[in-house]
């Protein structure tokens, strides 16, 4: 029988971490659709504007937030060991390093945007309206990271009801923002592009201000003025170093993501758009996957802190049987309606009759990405960034791409047999993930003596 049927506790432990999570991620993606939704009825270039604009944006802060995985791994460790000062500490230069990196990004965004912009083929009205979108929301990219890195500290508390909370919050005010300032209603001028802009930026700075009220209300988290003015320079260096590995990895996939596209487009437009529609298909089911994925870093960094690897194996082993059924169940819905799935995203019948053979291969993959996911956040949770770094940069970028090239550009072959690549690849990947998994090294931090940690 499997662990989380013999152990309820375990499976709630999992589920109220993952589950918010889950929730958080699902409010942010709405934010995307409702901006397309509503500046969609003003016309083709508003939507380019606001697509391409997001685009770029979220791109750039995104690919810096993912060094907050350092202080997620973190706080969850310093929780586990019961020590309120490193987790007020870890905090205060969590927030000291989401406001250097938001002015970067910031100054970068607006001196380089219309650099940014130049290297996409878009008529001058689509450019122009990019271009005030982008300075929109690129004054607030400081907020932006500050929301999006204390978040990072709820999670390593095991507090990922307080992102959803905060997101669901942000996701009502950008939807009223949207339809108030785009179309210029209850008073206010209508405002178009830029109207979406300024309510995706009202909306990250009343999250960033939401945030940080709760974060200097629970007592165990609240940083002090000292811990700002006199930092120290072990801890930046110690999230540093377990965020960079995440940041490089994040940057090798953004790239290896547009070669992809890149590539794919030479299929032609039917088998480019199918693909395009299983990929959002498909990250559907990665949502439940992602949510165990950050309860597994939580849950066994909290044991890895509490140098408690019993408890660390008891997470690592309920997460991946809980992502195993949670990702099977689409699987097997991929497997058995996947001309369904596919009319719920179009009508075009060329493409349903397409999508039904790919969508139907995606499902051999489920498990295999499920694995591969929640064993990434185990070895994050354990401290080890790099494993999963290496692991993710290594088949992309010597397996994947090169047999993407060597399929598509020499020997043609139609789009089925580029997702059984994707199926092989994440077959081998899970494969070394369950050789690292029974080696059991990354148990190794919790054994370690506790006076070890001591400053």
């Amino acid at each position: 029988m499997m662990l989380i049927r013999r152990d309820p506790l375990l499976k709630k432990q999992i589920l109220t971490i993952a589950g918010p999570a889950m929730g958080e991620m699902i409010m942010y993606m709405i934010i995307g659709v409702v901006d397309i939704a509503v500046v969609g009825r003003l016309g083709a270039a508003p939507l380019a504007a606001v697509s391409l604009g997001a685009e770029v944006f979220y791109a750039l802060v995104l690919f810096l937030e993912s060094l907050a995985i350092g202080s997620n791994i973190l706080v969850a460790q310093a929780k586990g060991a019961n020590d309120p000062d490193k987790i007020r500490i870890y905090t205060a230069h969590t927030l000291i390093i989401a406001l250097l990196l938001g002015i970067i990004a910031q100054l970068v965004g607006l001196f380089y945007g219309p650099a940014f912009l130049g290297l996409f083929s878009v008529e001058p009205d689509v450019y122009a309206q990019a271009l005030d979108y982008l300075r929109i929301t690129f004054a607030i990219a400081p907020f932006a990271l500050m929301l999006y890195m204390t978040n990072a500290v709820f999670r390593g508390l095991g507090r990922t009801d307080l992102p959803m909370i905060i997101a669901t919050i942000v996701n009502i005010v950008n939807v009223v923002g949207d339809i108030v300032l785009v179309y210029g209603l209850a008073g206010f001028p209508k405002m178009g592009v830029a109207g979406a802009a300024a309510a995706t930026a009202v909306a990250h700075v009343l999250g960033w201000v939401l945030a940080l009220m709760v974060l200097f209300s629970l007592d165990q988290v609240r940083p002090q003025i000292r811990d700002f003015l006199s930092p120290k320079w072990q801890s930046f260096r110690d999230i540093f170093s377990l965020g960079i590995p995440n940041v490089v990895e994040q940057f090798f996939n953004i790239t290896s993501h547009l070669i992809s596209i890149f590539l794919l487009v030479y299929l032609g437009t039917l088998q480019f758009a199918t693909h395009q529609l299983a990929v959002n298909v498909e990250s559907i089911s990665y949502m439940p996957g992602l949510g165990i994925t950050i309860a597994a870093t939580t849950l066994v960094g909290q044991a890895v802190g509490a140098r408690d690897p019993r408890s660390a194996r008891r997470f690592a082993q309920g997460c991946i049987e809980l992502g195993l059924i949670t990702m099977g169940f689409f699987a097997l819905i991929f497997a058995l309606v996947p001309s369904w799935v596919a009319s719920l995203f179009t009508n075009d019948p060329e493409i349903i009759t397409l999508a039904e053979i790919v969508i139907r291969i995606a499902a051999l993959e489920q498990l295999t990405i499920a694995f591969s996911f929640v064993l990434s956040g185990v070895l994050k949770g354990s401290g080890n960034t790099r494993t999963p770094m290496f692991i993710s940069t290594g088949f992309t970028w010597l397996f994947r791409i090169p047999m993407l090239y060597v399929l598509v550009r020499i020997w043609s072959v139609p789009l089925q047999y580029i997702w059984f690549l994707f199926v092989i690849d994440w077959l081998l990947r899970s494969l070394v993930y369950l050789v690292l998994y029974r080696r059991q090294h990354w148990l190794r931090p919790a054994y370690e003596d506790t006076s070890t940690d001591q400053e």
